[in-house]
């Protein structure tokens, strides 16, 4: 019979959990997460779930269409606004420094609101934000739209795991696999989609960005009534002790740094694979295309590299295969993006492989390199405030050297640089060992 992991406790700020129950990450601000293989029970899609698998969906469809739906027109907006590649490369940095901090912050405004309202809150923060861009003719209401967007992505994005642990116990991986698959959706649909948007706005980009808008009004009417059953949350006491981050572990470190490393490559990707070939000579709904298949090969990848990971019990082989994909993807972009008529289908592919399989082995590492589930919890949470600092930093690196040298091949090959030393980082991450942090 199959298994799944099984959640226990109320409420948290997120849980990372591993198929088999080999692994027993802890929640980071509540209770303990108990990862203990047991046959799966109670069906997941009843008339009363339902709706909620719906809610869920919709919010995770929210998450990304803010950021993504930027790249396919950057080129546009950096010719309407006068701005240079760097500035631009605010608009992704921006709301990764948000996930960065609200993976910190996000748990305090859960404990005043209850989960699910702070979800709502954040869903009409995001919807409020995106449609404010139908004004982001003017550079200022582009940049302030984008904080507000991310401060709601980040607050919704840290706290949807709670939401699905209090709901679905014993179904959670698959429910988390789901609003997973809908984050993704809402990347790729908006890279895809945007332009054609714009087109039929007759190029008015403003309204291709806001009317991303409607799908956070859609999903705010359907997690109205989960909202209306939410609770604030009671501290528990002695939860600051329980909290304490490893800072001072080099262990911790070397983790956070990586785990920062991988997003700075995703987040560099996603800003400038479509302003690249759009400068190569493609239009604009050619390159939003390209976006839209890095990110949906990022899915298989996603499951097929942890899988061979677990079989095996070395994280070191897969993480230098996916890294090696990287690098090549990286290396063809941005050096011969145009070598053959089939060759940006083919170097996208490589590269979603490649980063795709990455950010989840990544992602065990803090657990992997914990001896309890204490320490699991404390150390995801410094690999996430430590990590997306560092992704913040790729986007802009990435047009600044654009702007610098002319041309996009110098800072794609710094990129491919930035994976071969992570492919020697990650010769560090031997199995079966687990420092104190």
């Amino acid at each position: 019979m199959a298994t799944v992991p099984r959640l226990a406790g109320r409420r948290a700020g997120f849980f990372i959990f591993a198929a088999g129950g080999t692994l027993k990450p802890r929640l980071l601000f509540r209770e303990a997460v108990e990862v203990a293989s047991e046959p799966a029970r109670g069906k997941i899609l009843t008339s009363s779930t339902a709706p909620l698998l719906v809610g869920l969906l919709l919010v995770a469809l929210n998450l990304r269409p803010a950021i993504s739906s930027v790249p396919p027109v950057l080129e546009t907006i950096r010719q309407d606004l006068g701005l240079g590649r760097a500035y631009l490369g605010l608009l992704t940095t921006i709301p990764v420094l948000c996930m960065s901090i609200f993976a910190l912050v996000a748990p305090k405004i859960s404990e005043r609101l209850g989960a699910e309202r702070a979800v709502l809150w954040s869903v009409v923060l995001v919807g409020t934000a995106v449609a404010g861009r139908l004004a982001a003719g003017r550079p200022g209401v582009l940049f302030i739209t984008t904080l507000v967007a991310g401060v709601g992505i980040a607050v919704a994005q840290s706290l949807l795991p709670a939401v699905v642990k209090g709901w679905f116990p014993d179904r959670a991986a698959l429910v988390t696999g789901l609003y997973t698959v809908g984050i993704t959706g809402g990347l790729a649909l908006a890279a895809l989609a945007t332009v054609p948007i714009e087109r039929l706005l007759g190029g008015f980009w403003p309204g291709a960005l806001a009317a991303w808008s409607l799908l956070a009004a859609v999903a705010v009417v359907f997690w109205l009534p989960f909202a209306a059953r939410s609770r604030p949350e009671t501290r528990r006491e002695g939860a600051h002790e329980r909290t304490r981050l490893p800072w001072r572990s080099g262990y911790a470190w070397w983790v956070a740094l990586f785990f920062g490393a991988e997003s700075c490559l995703f987040f560099s990707s996603l800003t400038w694979i479509a302003p690249l070939y759009v400068d190569q000579g493609l239009d604009e709904g050619h390159a939003g295309l390209l976006l839209a298949v890095f990110a949906l090969v990022r899915v298989p990848s996603a499951f097929l590299f942890p899988a061979l990971a677990d079989r095996s019990g070395d994280r070191r082989p897969w993480l230098a295969m996916t890294l090696i994909l990287a690098t090549f993807g990286f290396c063809a972009v941005g050096l011969v993006p145009l070598a053959t008529p089939w060759a940006p289908l083919a170097w996208v592919v490589v590269l979603g492989l490649g980063i795709g399989g990455l950010f989840p082995l990544a992602l065990t590492l803090p657990l992997d390199y914990s001896a309890d589930a204490d320490e699991a919890g404390r150390l995801t949470a410094m690999t996430f405030f430590v990590g997306y600092v560092v992704a913040a930093v790729g986007p802009v690196a990435v047009g600044a050297l654009r702007d610098a040298t002319g041309g996009y091949a110098v800072p794609f090959v710094a990129l491919a640089t930035l994976s071969v030393g992570m492919l020697f980082a990650s010769f560090r991450f031997r199995p079966h060992y687990a420092p104190r942090p």
